[in-house]
């Protein structure tokens, strides 16, 4: 459940000596009642209208563990990577993977259709959300706890590894596309960035790099198109 005043609803709890506990987020604030009901309230006007999002995702997370088991997650590889003899003298293109992670947790099965779409729908904030909702799966956790309306301890809630090898599945996956993109240019192979490509601008690299990313059903869009200045990452 999502509150407009969720300081409110704490102080009458403290008043009316119930039990519960308190996390404070960067983006909200989480009440949990004796009886495990979770209650929210946003604290980022990024998160306002969305914050439903990380429920879905953790949900769905879940019954996809419950039924296939744990996630070995694709092997680690780097966010950004350069190709140090990159000729900068030649036209670059970047082509940026629509929506990455949040495609290929479609893709992997770890999020449904129904959330998928939720995800994408047009309110302020929303990429901020999706990238939220998945890189916060399996975080560790401080509780406030409170006896009779007393608060009497922190709780530390320790990283649920099953949860956080699904989001570096994710992540990793990503950045597996890049490498086979990368190993597919050779020396036209500039950098990757997260989930953006840069390379050399020729018909047939275009065309190699969107066959690829397209092979794994995934969309791809230009970013970039001009001479870029060498990198260091």
């Amino acid at each position: 459940m999502i509150v407009n005043n969720i300081n409110e609803l704490i102080e009458n709890y403290k008043q009316l000596k119930k039990s519960f506990k308190v996390r404070h987020s960067a983006n909200y604030i989480e009440l949990v009642t004796s009886t495990g009901q979770k209650i929210y309230q946003n604290k980022s006007k990024r998160f306002q209208g969305g914050l439903y999002l990380f429920y879905m995702v953790r949900k769905d997370v879940e019954f996809y563990l419950e039924k296939n088991g744990e996630v070995e997650p694709y092997r680690e590889l780097p966010v950004n990577y350069v190709n140090k003899d990159f000729d900068y003298e030649k036209d670059t293109i970047g082509m940026d993977i629509n929506n990455a992670y949040w495609s290929v947790a479609l893709l992997k099965g770890y999020i449904t259709q129904n959330t998928y779409e939720k995800g994408l729908e047009d309110k302020q904030g929303m990429k901020s959300i999706r990238l939220a909702s998945l890189s916060s799966l399996g975080k560790s956790r401080v509780y406030n706890v409170y006896e009779d309306g007393e608060h009497i301890s922190d709780q530390q809630v320790n990283k649920n590894e099953r949860l956080q090898n699904v989001y570096l599945d994710i992540r990793y996956s990503t950045y597996g596309v890049m490498l086979e993109i990368a190993e597919e240019l050779g020396e036209d192979f500039c950098s990757w960035k997260t989930d953006c490509v840069f390379f050399h601008d020729t018909f047939d690299n275009r065309e190699k790099v969107r066959a690829i990313i397209e092979s794994y059903d995934l969309e791809c869009k230009i970013e970039y198109n001009k001479k870029m200045k060498p990198i260091s990452l």
